[in-house]
């Protein structure tokens, strides 16, 4: 599956070798930033916030389990998932790595295959996730939309009852207060306009985009 815009993959990583290697795999499909060291993984991370983090345990400055906790706790960074890289396949860093806010683990070496599909599904998954979000906030606009319609659309009802006894007491050959008239009447259908947009806009729906993802319909909001 395409996706609409390149997704960036930043990697803290010291080893050139394996950064290379990185290169390989991932150049083709995403967009990377680079970085040596775990100060400045972290100021990276908070510049270009990157879709998925690829994060080494043993790194110069601080380490990947310091990182990583800096990343989850600030709101600008914390949904971004990490998957940390290491060659020490042990529990106890595995456990280490979940408790710090890490969401995969990579033993190194790897194989490319695996780890595409790992970033693949942990990409996928922050994409629905970031997709749940957004139809919740447009359910809440509509509840916002039906209830101001309703709102609106009384007083409005009552308006253009006025209007109309007004415009029946109003002589004919009265042209300031005709035009007065006119120019209420224009200001109430502006705002009936208004409303209907309101109970439009208020009709989400949505479409399947793919077998997994459910995608919302923003051509029928107009």
């Amino acid at each position: 599956m395409s996706n609409l815009s390149v997704e960036t993959i930043l990697i803290i990583e010291d080893s050139m070798v394996v950064q290379e290697k990185l290169r390989e795999i991932l150049t083709e499909t995403y967009r990377l930033e680079i970085r040596g060291d775990g100060c400045a993984g972290f100021g990276a991370a908070q510049t270009h916030r990157p879709d998925l983090i690829l994060l080494d345990i043993h790194l110069p400055g601080l380490d990947g389990y310091e990182v990583c906790r800096r990343l989850k706790a600030d709101a600008a960074t914390s949904d971004i998932p990490v998957v940390f890289l290491t060659a020490m396949d042990s529990e106890k860093e595995r456990v280490k790595g979940f408790a710090a806010g890490g969401s995969d683990y990579v033993i190194k070496p790897f194989f490319p295959e695996e780890l595409l599909a790992r970033i693949d599904a942990h990409l996928a998954n922050r994409r629905s996730g970031r997709q749940a979000v957004e139809l919740e906030k447009l359910k809440l606009f509509r509840e916002m939309a039906v209830a101001l319609n309703h709102e609106i659309n009384n007083p409005l009802t009552a308006a253009y009852a006025s209007l109309y006894m007004l415009e029946r007491e109003v002589a004919a050959d009265d042209r300031k207060s005709r035009q007065c008239v006119q120019d209420i009447r224009g200001a109430l259908e502006r705002i009936r306009e208004i409303t209907a947009r309101l109970a439009h806009a208020s009709k989400i729906e949505t479409v399947d985009y793919d077998a997994s993802t459910t995608m919302i319909d923003l051509q029928r909001l107009e």
